[in-house]
């Protein structure tokens, strides 16, 4: 989406926020702008378009909390004290109840806008091939909440555009897993199957969802609907199962054939350098140079559903996807010197990186330095910036969490004394409002994935096992290392460990994993050094922490008829 539209986007939100209000379900004021007389044009409603992707820039999702509760939640970061590290949230907690907000900004938003233009008709200035257009991305957008709903919060709330409840207090109940997963797969498929959305928008709409998009969703979808439905329901294996887990194949060996996306590959003559920046251009917001080459940042061919975000101050406060265009994560997490720098790298992560078969000049695996600042690294390769001959610096740029805790070796194992996040934090971000209006897109779904997750459903359904290996040495090759020899479970744990470090799949990776015995996940031993080299990880509680509490304050606005999670 270009992202001048951003601003019109969350100015329109205020529509929405009137029209969710208690007092607003109280009474009506008929010269107020309200959700119901203001859909009349095209214009209307290509704004209205708009206002339904900034839930997920929220600060409640991509703006911050998928960020600080699920990479705090995973082995493979430390957070600065042991309460998130030990999963220490409930139903009153405030990142939960910011999640669920965000959530169903996007769920309401998006449902009003389908039933507005499925009911009205000879919208003025709207072309069929537009209605069908923004339905579709509509629709997918909606796929993409109500994925989230139920993979995180397992029985929340559910309805849809003819069930849009008149008062959003009251009374109302869980929905059921299947509503969720029928729904999504439903209007996923409407813009797949009548190729309602294009494989790619022109520049001025960059980051809407595309054809791509929406069928690695779908795919993410039945991959994880394999686990978080029908293992736990005991039908693995099921005529049901199979055929989604093919659609999800399908899905994927679609998007790997047309060939509008590619990993970014290292250029000659492949210096250190050429190598690190193939990888880390994905999580900046600057081109990367080495040498002569140039690598793409933001929306490039590795993009397939790109979170978009800029440094654009719409308002006074700081919500991510409301007051400014912004994200939040570099306030929290990057090096900057007014950061909170919450998280650090776990050494197990920089040790997960392999170090047989590196290529020349690295001691291990190329993206373990894509992925974690070491002590002694720029902060900024710009002429002008105030970080231009500044180095990462373990106590400075972060809190010394692992040393503090006796997980560092250093220098004898490790070569720094503490690790930092590199993805999504180099170069530091210093400009207007630093760290808080933090520009970096966040990348949903990359090229990768969609390799690693193809690879996953051939193992899981015995079929075309041979391309399956070949997309995840896909992977691997990106950087020069070695292939493996076979595709199995463990191969495709350490690579999706590994290339989607810090991203914030990898707790949802366990977790679903945790589901199927033969997968071999063992919640308390991953969880042990969490806290110290001897500790204990008994503080995950199996059949509770699969999934998060539903907010306590909604529960009691539905009287009790909105039931919590086990266990919490």
């Amino acid at each position: 989406m270009d992202k001048s539209m951003i601003k019109i986007a969350f100015a329109f939100l205020m529509v929405f926020a009137i029209s969710c209000s208690e007092d607003f379900l109280e009474t009506e004021n008929k010269n107020q702008l309200t959700v119901e007389n203001f859909y009349q044009t095209q214009q209307d409603f290509w704004m209205g378009l708009n206002s339904l992707y900034p839930p997920l820039a929220d600060g409640g999702m991509y703006g911050l909390q998928w960020q600080l509760i699920f990479n705090s939640f995973e082995d493979r970061v430390l957070f600065e004290t042991t309460g998130l590290d030990m999963l220490s949230i409930n139903a009153s907690t405030g990142n939960v109840s910011n999640m669920w907000r965000a959530l169903y900004f996007g769920m309401y938003r998006t449902n009003v806008f389908i039933s507005m233009i499925n009911n009205r008709e000879n919208i003025e200035g709207m072309t069929t091939n537009m209605r069908n257009n923004y339905l579709a991305q509509a629709r997918a957008l909606r796929g993409a909440y109500l994925f989230f709903l139920v993979t995180i919060f397992n029985e929340p709330i559910f309805y849809d555009e003819n069930s849009i409840p008149t008062d959003l207090i009251g009374n109302l109940t869980n929905g059921k897993p299947e509503e969720f997963w029928d729904l999504l797969k439903e209007d996923l498929l409407f813009g797949i199957q009548n190729d309602y959305l294009p494989l790619q928008y022109p520049p001025d709409d960059v980051g809407r969802v595309t054809k791509g998009g929406a069928q690695a969703l779908l795919a993410k979808a039945m991959l994880y609907k394999h686990y978080h439905y029908y293992v736990r329901k005991g039908q693995k294996g099921s005529t049901s199962d199979l055929e989604d887990l093919r659609l999800g194949q399908n899905m994927l060996q679609e998007i790997i054939q047309i060939g509008q996306y590619e990993l970014i590959q290292p250029k000659a003559p492949k210096t250190r350098e050429d190598y690190i920046n193939a990888v880390l251009c994905n999580f900046t917001w600057v081109d990367l140079p080495a040498g002569n080459n140039i690598y793409t940042s933001e929306n490039n061919r590795e993009s397939v559903w790109e979170i978009q975000y800029s440094d654009e101050r719409i308002g006074a406060g700081w919500l991510p996807g409301w007051q400014w265009s912004g994200a939040l994560n570099a306030a929290y997490f990057s090096a900057h010197p007014s950061s909170f720098r919450n998280h650090e790298a776990h050494p197990d992560l920089f040790e997960a990186f392999e170090t047989e078969g590196a290529p020349e000049g690295f001691e291990r695996d190329p993206r373990a330095y894509a992925t974690l600042y070491l002590d002694g690294d720029p902060l900024d390769f710009r002429a002008g910036s105030p970080y231009i001959n500044t180095s990462y610096r373990s106590g400075i740029h972060n809190k010394r969490i692992a040393f503090a805790r006796g997980l560092i070796n250093f220098p004898a194992t490790h070569p720094s004394r503490g690790f930092g996040l590199k993805k999504y934090h180099y170069p530091v971000y210093y400009d207007k409002d630093a760290p808080k209006n933090d520009p970096v897109n966040r990348k949903m779904i990359r090229y990768s994935d969609v390799l690693l997750m193809y690879a996953e459903i051939t193992h899981l359904l015995n079929e075309n096992v041979t391309e399956g290996l070949a997309a995840l040495n896909q992977v691997r090759a990106r950087v020069d290392m070695p292939q493996v020899d076979a595709l199995t479970k463990q191969a495709i744990i350490h690579e999706r460990d590994v290339e989607l470090a810090l991203e914030g799949w990898r707790w949802h990776d366990l977790i679903r994993w945790s589901f199927d015995p033969e997968w071999g996940i063992n919640m308390n031993q991953i969880l042990s050094r969490q806290t110290g080299p001897s500790g204990d990880g008994s503080f995950f509680v199996k059949g509770k922490h699969e999934y998060l509490p539903i907010p306590v304050d909604e529960i009691n606005k539905h009287e009790g008829q909105l039931k919590q999670n086990p266990g919490w």
